[in-house]
């Protein structure tokens, strides 16, 4: 044990030398600082920035889209007036013919025709003189002013036959469509009127003559859409246009 305790102390001592503490600079803390809390403070509004956009982003986009979309609903959407009626021809997939009364539709440029058919009663004057006037049964000639008030039935029937056979230009049914279709009709039913009846007969009894030329000429307007509602003489003159190499113009003067 003391041989230990001899060789122990025996041994050479050593000093440790202290390495000096290096002092870091208040620049150098600050710098140190900021590169260590720089990024965990930017990221975050980054974030809370992004996040805060999308929601206005997305209401504006859903608002213009909506705009957007009842601009261009109106501009294809037609509604029908109170006094008329549409017939819409074509289609998408499968071309058919549609009437539309007191509602709309949608009309596609280029894949739908319309024809509007108006609704409102008409009134169209016929007039029969001088050497158009009519000829009675005691041959006379009379002048004869009559006037029709036609219109077109709100029924599915009517307004697809009048479109089909009135309308000239294919997209309106026009007063002086329904005048072309009417006149000739009413010459003939007012001469036949007029074959059965002296010329005093049908100036005293008007109603009846009316009555006889609306029930020729009715049946033959329905079979074009038309109504026949009513018809007013407004006058009936004996004519002075006679022509005396005809016939009947000769038996009528000689009366």
């Amino acid at each position: 044990m003391l041989f230990w305790l001899t060789f122990i102390q025996s041994l050479p001592s050593v000093k440790i030398t202290e390495v000096p503490k290096i002092q870091l600079q208040p620049q150098q803390k600050q710098i140190t600082l900021i590169d260590q809390t720089l990024p965990v403070k930017i990221m975050p509004n980054f974030a809370q920035l992004n996040s805060g956009l999308v929601f206005p982003v997305v209401i504006a986009a859903l608002v213009l889209l909506l705009l957007l979309s009842l601009f261009a609903y109106t501009r294809v959407y037609v509604v029908t007036p109170n006094n008329e009626a549409f017939v819409r021809t074509g289609g998408l997939f499968i071309k058919k013919k549609a009437v539309i009364l007191y509602g709309g539709c949608i009309i596609l440029p280029g894949f739908h025709q319309l024809t509007r058919v108006p609704l409102r009663e008409i009134s169209i004057d016929v007039e029969r003189t001088g050497k158009l006037a009519v000829r009675t049964k005691d041959y006379l000639r009379a002048d004869i002013r009559v006037t029709f008030y036609v219109c077109i039935n709100a029924s599915e029937e009517d307004v697809l036959t009048a479109a089909a056979r009135l309308s000239q230009n294919g997209t309106r049914i026009t007063p002086e469509d329904i005048k072309n279709a009417l006149e000739k009709r009413a010459d003939d039913a007012i001469r036949a009127a007029a074959k059965t009846k002296d010329i005093a007969e049908i100036d005293s009894d008007k109603l009846g003559f009316a009555q006889e030329v609306l029930n020729l000429v009715g049946t033959d307007l329905k079979k074009v859409g038309l109504t026949l509602n009513n018809i007013a003489i407004s006058e009936i003159l004996e004519s002075v246009t006679y022509d005396p190499d005809n016939f009947f113009d000769a038996q009528g003067v000689r009366l």
